[in-house]
């Protein structure tokens, strides 16, 4: 099972991961843990990750410097680019 690789940027214990969600960020820690990548917005660079059900709060919630919810950032005109399709969830919601 996939570890959470937001537990791996912040060096606490690594949880098992619920999902992927999808972020903003260019922290390079991060970005080299993505298993999906898509366009840059701005600075940032969208990317899915692995995640913990508790750190996505806390990306959603603001509590974590440096990454975002790229759902809520990027807009109608993003077009993705994705490197492994397979790695992706298959939930849309």
């Amino acid at each position: 099972m996939p570890v959470c690789a937001i537990c791996q940027h912040l060096s606490t214990p690594a949880r098992a991961a619920a999902g992927t969600v999808g972020l903003l960020t260019n922290a390079p820690d991060m970005v080299a843990s993505a298993v999906d990548t898509f366009e840059s917005v701005g600075t940032d660079q969208h990317i899915i990750v692995h995640a913990c059900p508790e750190h996505v709060v806390d990306v959603y919630r603001g509590r974590i410097e440096g990454i975002r919810m790229a759902w809520r950032l990027v807009g109608d005109t993003a077009t993705p680019f994705r490197q492994n399709p397979a790695a992706v969830s298959a939930s849309r919601a």
